[in-house]
Order: structure tokens, then C-alpha cells, then sequence
């Protein structure tokens, strides 16, 4: 790479999901913090693997590592690097089985990051779940604060659960997404030198209602293209968007409550996504049961762009999670309007402000709990079928309650951590004081 062109502090993001690389909620995190970072101080530097990728982005360089390729990409204000090798360019993501191929597929990432460390040239190193773990003793070695951000941790797979400990021992800081998820996990979040909550956020200039409406205004309009495109009648419509996943998402109980809930009032269910096989195999059950004209299953990931069309028509999004670390489909449905039905879990819980108390917008359930799930669907449903303009205040409320939750909220608080790290650094290793300062 060629010599730095400013003083920006460049801070290395170390992901597996990034822009058009995406499994998942951490590609919309990434987007938005990537996005946010004041580009007067700071300059994102992004290491994917390549997994397969066709990148959209302009092509700036080419770097051949001891062990690995590398095409380093501008995109908005970033620099990516896609990392290629036998194992790094697989084609997919997170291989399976994740007690063998996912863990391989982290070493070798963080390994190839550690070689290239010196050619990256950065002040400091971001890893977004504990995929790079194995880069964090030379990061240090060469003087770089190390944070890590956990998403999520992998209790249920051995390996990577030994990976994150790891890399809590060995961070500077530890950030989590929720004041629920740091309490839910002492045990590991003791381990940690210093920890701080750092909310996920939302780009409000790409989530909200189009051409200049509000989530409200031309709401019925985009309600009635969506329903005559799925073949739907006019009635209150409910959305779960998201991953098929058997163990968190809650599909089980979601379908549960359908059942009990269909014939006491009457609602569209849409269930988008893909996933688990088993987990499939259930909706389409749901489906054939019917009725034919009340449920339908959009059986693909769709790209945020149809998300936010979506969220931006229907009226209560579901998420039935037994847990969620922080959970972004909510803010993302705020955003546009739709009203969360959520359970009372993480930062779902942390985030919401119940309807029925001031300034309220959505509603809890317990997790798992079927029968409430069921009767705040029916009440919900019902609310909307007397008077479709009843949601109306509350899809206002939770437009307003989100603007906290910004995506500019939470690249304020990054930004203030890096200054933190650096800081801290220049003082234990006075030698390292020609390092930028933001």
C-alpha cells in the first residue's frame, strides 16, 4: 500500500460479514458502524475472508501475503481487504460443521491477519465477534489497543467458546450490545480487563419510509401493493423477518401461537427467510394448513432494501427470540413504522417501551410463552381490524424512540472507546507517542 494520505487514526474492523457479505444482523451492524465513523478522524480499514464473494467495490491493490492473496477494495470511505486462500474463499460464510470447518476457517483468518499486520498499517484493532482472535498477541507486540465487541457467544460450540475466552483475556476492552447480555454472562464478562455497553444502531438516512413520507403518511398505499403482490386480502398483517433458526429465533413458538391465535381474529401472517431445514419444513407445514388466504412463507434472505419495503407496509413485526443479544430488527422496524411484538429478552427488553405506558410503541412476552404470544396477536389484530389508524401513534413513538438509538449514537460512543484505547496505550509506551491522535 502506498503512504498514508492523512492523519486519520485507521482502526482495523475485523469481520466475517461486511456490505454484500452478509449471513445476519452483523453485516447490518458492521454497515452502520463502518458508516458513521466521523471520516475526519477515523478511517475503517475492513479484513473479510472472501468466502466466495464477487465484490461490487473499485479495486485499488493487490497483496500477496506469505500465506494468503488479498484485493484491497474503496468503498465509501473504507478500506476493504478480501483475504483469499484455500480455506478463506470457500464459498460460504460459516462452513459447517462449526466444531471442525468454522473454527479452521477463524484460525487461518487470524493468522493471515497477524502476517499482514505490518502492511495494514493501523493504530488500532476492532474485532467484531471473536473471528480474529488469533491476531490479538501480534497486534499487541506491535503496540495496537485491541477491543473486542461481543454479538454473541457460542456457548453450544466448544471450540469457539475456548476462542472467546481467549480473546478476553486478551483485549484491552471488551464491549457488549446490552446491558441484559453483559448481566446474562458473568462468568465470562469478569474475565475481561475493562468492559463498556455500546448499543447496536440504525443508518436513519437508509431506514425510513420513501420519498419524503413518514411512517405513517402513505402507509395504507405501500400496505395494499404488498398484499396484492402475495395474493393477500386487506386485513391487519403481522411479519416475522429473519433467520430460520430453530435454537434462538422462536419459529417453533411463533407457529404455536399462530395456531391458537388464527381463528379467534382475523390477520395476515408473512414468515421471510431461510435457514434451518427442519425449521422450513415446519413453516410449510403452517402454510399447507392454512388458510390459504391468510398466511404465506417468502422462503429466501432478502436484502435490506426489501426488508425496509417490508417493515415499511405491514403492521407488527414479530420476534419470538428465547434470546437475543441485542436484536436490530426492532430498531429497523421502529424506524419504519411497524410495531414490535417481542419477547422479553436482551436488548429487545432494554429498547422497548410497552404501549400501554407514555410514549410507548410495542409490546413483550415472555419468552417461549405461547398463549401470550397468541393473545397479543389476537389483541393486536383486532386493535388494528376496529380502526386501521389506531397503530398509528404508536408507529410514532417508536420513530421517535429510535432516533436514540442512531447509528451516529453508537459511532460516537466507538469513537470516545478508540480515543480511550489509544490513550491508554501512548501512556503505558511512551515510545509509541508519534502514534495519530483522533
Amino acid at each position: 500500500m502506498s503512504p498514508r494520505a492523512s492523519n486519520r487514526v485507521r482502526v482495523l474492523v475485523l469481520s466475517f460479514e461486511y456490505g454484500p457479505l452478509r449471513n445476519g444482523g452483523l453485516a447490518t451492524a458492521m454497515d452502520a458502524l463502518c458508516g458513521a465513523l466521523d471520516r475526519q478522524s477515523f478511517e475503517p480499514v475492513i479484513v473479510l475472508p472472501r468466502s466466495g464473494l464477487t465484490p461490487p467495490w473499485p479495486r485499488a491493490d493487490r497483496v500477496t501475503g506469505p500465506h494468503c492473496e488479498a484485493e484491497v477494495f474503496r468503498h465509501d470511505g473504507c478500506e476493504i481487504w478480501l483475504l483469499a486462500s484455500e480455506r478463506l474463499d470457500d464459498g460460504v460464510i460459516y462452513p459447517e460443521p462449526a466444531s471442525y470447518a468454522c473454527i479452521k476457517k477463524f484460525d487461518d483468518y487470524g493468522e493471515r491477519i497477524a502476517e499482514l499486520l505490518p502492511r495494514l498499517d493501523v493504530d488500532l484493532v476492532h474485532l467484531q465477534d471473536v473471528f480474529g482472535y488469533k491476531c490479538i498477541l501480534a497486534a499487541r507486540q506491535l503496540g495496537k489497543p485491541v477491543i473486542l465487541t461481543i454479538h454473541r457467544l457460542h456457548d453450544d460450540e466448544p471450540p469457539s467458546a475456548f476462542a472467546e475466552l481467549c480473546a478476553v483475556h486478551l483485549a484491552d476492552h471488551v464491549t457488549t450490545v446490552s446491558h441484559a447480555y453483559l448481566a446474562d454472562n458473568p462468568g465470562f464478562f469478569n474475565a475481561a480487563r475493562a468492559t463498556r455497553v455500546i448499543p447496536n444502531g440504525v443508518d436513519l438516512a437508509f431506514w425510513h419510509p420513501p420519498d419524503g413520507e413518514t411512517v405513517t403518511q402513505g402507509r395504507p398505499a405501500r400496505k395494499q401493493h404488498l398484499l396484492d403482490r402475495l395474493g393477500l386480502p386487506p386485513r391487519p398483517t403481522f411479519a416475522f423477518i429473519g433467520r430460520l433458526d430453530g435454537e434462538q429465533k422462536g419459529l417453533d413458538v411463533l407457529l404455536d401461537a399462530w395456531q391458537r391465535a388464527r381463528n379467534e381474529a382475523a390477520f395476515n401472517l408473512l414468515v421471510v427467510g431461510e435457514g434451518e431445514e427442519p425449521v422450513r419444513v415446519q413453516v410449510e407445514a403452517a402454510v399447507a394448513t392454512g388458510p390459504a388466504d391468510r398466511i404465506r412463507f417468502i422462503h429466501r434472505h432478502c436484502d435490506p432494501a426489501e426488508v425496509r419495503a417490508l417493515l415499511g407496509a405491514i403492521d407488527v413485526v414479530l420476534i419470538p427470540s428465547r434470546y437475543e443479544p441485542f436484536g436490530l430488527i426492532q430498531l429497523e422496524a421502529m424506524a419504519m413504522g411497524a410495531i414490535p411484538l417481542a419477547s422479553r429478552t436482551g436488548g429487545l427488553a432494554e429498547v422497548m417501551v410497552e404501549m400501554d405506558t407514555p410514549s410507548g410503541f410495542g409490546r413483550l412476552f415472555p419468552p417461549g410463552d405461547t398463549a401470550a404470544l397468541a393473545q397479543a396477536m389476537i389483541d393486536l389484530a383486532r386493535r388494528a381490524e376496529a380502526d386501521p389508524t389506531a397503530l398509528d401513534p404508536l408507529r410514532e413513538a417508536a420513530a421517535a424512540r429510535v432516533e436514540a438509538h442512531s447509528a451516529a449514537v453508537m459511532a460516537r460512543r466507538y469513537e470516545a472507546l478508540y480515543r480511550d484505547a489509544l490513550a491508554e496505550a501512548l501512556a503505558e509506551t511512551p515510545a509509541l507517542a508519534t502514534r495519530r491522535s483522533p
